[in-house]
């Protein structure tokens, strides 16, 4: 049996896709996920952007040059709307990447919290993929999917993470309960 959180499960589910550097800038609203990322930082380069927007043209550019899925991170409300651009270049020219956007914490969800807006509809005109995760458990598996989606249909995908979500401790049964999933 093993621990980790969800943020560090969604760094191993990365690194199982051999996905060895991901490009964002940190917020409120990504912070523990990208803690979780900082976990597996001998094996996940974590390329700082000025501004979420260089980071998913980063990201897009990276999968166009090399055929691999890039992996970009945004956080809520504004940063979010910053990955347009890059997204879309992905959408247009047909190259797989991944998206991870930080979401206000499940509590205060609803509430008009600062920065908080209901992001998944934003992303329905620029993939089908765009998923927010409910609970911990999910977000190895939604990452997983995200990836597996982009490299089928070489388009973005989109990942939407409660930031409380991805501080939460999983336990695994197993050890390769993780691996199982890019079988």
């Amino acid at each position: 049996m093993a621990k980790m959180s969800a943020g560090q499960a969604l760094a191993k589910v990365l690194e199982s896709w051999d996905i060895d550097h991901i490009y964002g800038i940190t917020a409120d609203s990504i912070n523990n996920t990208v803690d979780g990322l900082y976990q597996e930082r001998d094996q996940i380069k974590y390329i700082q952007v000025r501004h979420e927007e260089v980071g998913a043209l980063a990201a897009t550019a990276d999968a166009k040059l090399t055929g691999k899925v890039g992996v970009s991170f945004g956080s809520a409300g504004p940063g979010a709307t910053h990955l347009f651009n890059g997204l879309y270049d992905a959408k247009m020219d047909h190259a797989p990447v991944v998206a991870i956007i930080g979401q206000s914490a499940t509590p205060i969800m609803n509430t008009y919290f600062f920065q908080e807006m209901d992001q998944d509809p934003m992303f329905a005109d620029l993939t089908d993929f765009h998923k927010q995760a409910t609970n911990a458990d999910q977000i190895p598996y939604i990452m997983d999917q995200a990836i597996r989606y982009a490299y089928q249909h070489k388009a973005p995908a989109v990942v939407i993470i409660p930031d409380n979500l991805s501080a939460e401790e999983l336990i695994l049964l197993h050890t390769n309960q993780l691996t199982l999933l890019t079988v």
